[in-house]
């Protein structure tokens, strides 16, 4: 199971709505939560787009995954 499976569905949702306005970013965020199985492998970059993107004041990435699958 990837890391894309695993996001919580509120983060998912607000990360579709800005694939309108960041398609680019978006993008890459999403072909590596499908490349990715673990929450330690993904790159401190990727973390922080997630917080800007998803206005998560939080370096904690585990809080956008499920640990419940």
């Amino acid at each position: 199971m990837n890391l894309l499976q695993k996001l919580r569905p509120q983060y998912l949702k607000k990360l579709q709505q800005h694939a309108d306005q960041e398609p680019k970013l978006v993008s890459e965020i999403i072909e590596t939560l499908e490349t990715e199985k673990y929450v330690g492998n993904l790159k401190y970059s990727l973390i922080i787009d997630l917080q800007c993107l998803l206005s998560t004041p939080t370096l904690n990435a585990y809080i956008f995954f499920r640990d419940d699958l």
